[in-house]
């Protein structure tokens, strides 16, 4: 299988942002890390904020992390880490901060940066975030990268990715229990060449719409996650705003039939709706001025590393 179906069924499995782009990774770099000092927490209460709730899931304690191994060892290269200590200890430091005023504050979390030039950040489950060198570009300040890895610590949180497999699982291959961590692999493979077999079984997920409800709710998960770790919670509105545009760019903005195919079949639901959605919660708490952000001499320093990696 190559590696572009692999990937275009892996996230059809987990319905999550991801690329194709693969680059090779470079030795260790010894860095000191400058500085960093997390924005001011709010006490405020967010009763309306979303919490986890039970569903099939045959992905429970360490069956999670066999699930999160296998997807990983199923796209070898695509998420390929940047091993500098620079930006993994940075990443790993905002990251943490989100997750103690998260739904889940004592779940362990890993916070890996790749080599990926496409704008994309993903969670395989079992605490492991995945955010590309392309979003790290992306994002203008550090309430966008909140944004970003909130939103992921929100899907790891509320269990979408083995959720969806064991939905998944159940319809394509009648699997319902697994008791190793090679059943779980091997179950996932099978998984995989089934969907390679029945391409209209991935066109139906889609339509079904699961995954953009798991979306909108790790986003209105997000929202009150990095408001109420002192990050302007408007910011992944404007991320999402700018990855948008650069879409339509890309796509031609007289290209309605292929943005009607992303709309119809992407597993993310439209921009203008999540961003009434954003606009809805913001009624429930204290906002911050819309365009005001966290100033991080932190995050400069990690963009301007980032920036100086090889194409």
């Amino acid at each position: 299988m190559t590696t572009v179906v692999r990937l275009k069924l892996i996230l059809v499995l987990i319905a999550v942002l991801a690329g194709v782009t693969i680059t090779l990774a470079l030795p260790p770099q010894d860095s000191t890390l400058t500085t960093w000092t997390p924005p001011s927490t709010r006490k405020a209460k967010t009763p309306f904020a979303p919490r986890p709730l039970g569903g099939d899931n045959i992905f429970k304690g360490e069956a999670e992390k066999w699930l999160a191994n296998s997807i990983v060892k199923l796209e070898v290269g695509f998420l390929m880490p940047i091993d500098d200590k620079f930006v993994n200890e940075y990443l790993s430091q905002v990251g943490n901060h989100l997750v103690a005023h998260s739904v889940a504050p004592a779940k362990q979390h890993q916070f890996i940066a790749t080599y990926d030039l496409v704008a994309n950040a993903m969670t395989v489950g079992g605490g492991r975030i995945y955010i590309s060198r392309g979003m790290l570009n992306q994002v203008e300040n550090e309430d966008e990268l909140a944004g970003v890895l909130a939103h992921e610590i929100a899907h790891d949180a509320f269990g979408h990715a083995p959720k969806t497999v064991t939905r998944q699982l159940f319809w394509m291959t009648g699997v319902r229990k697994v008791k190793t961590a090679e059943e779980v692999e091997s179950a996932l493979a099978k998984l995989l060449a089934e969907y390679e077999k029945k391409p209209l079984a991935a066109i139906g997920e889609s339509l079904l719409g699961f995954a953009r409800f798991d979306e909108l709710e790790a986003d209105r998960a997000a929202f009150y996650n990095t408001y109420k770790a002192g990050y302007n919670p408007h910011a992944l509105a404007t991320v999402l705003k700018r990855m948008e545009r650069d879409m339509k760019e890309e796509m031609g903005e007289e290209d309605g039939w292929a943005q009607f195919i992303v709309l119809l079949f992407g597993s993310h639901p439209p921009t203008p709706q999540r961003s009434m959605a954003f606009s809805w919660e913001s009624n429930f708490v204290k906002m911050p001025p819309k365009d005001s952000h966290y100033q991080s001499a932190a995050f400069n320093a990690m963009k301007a590393k980032v920036a100086k990696l090889p194409k």
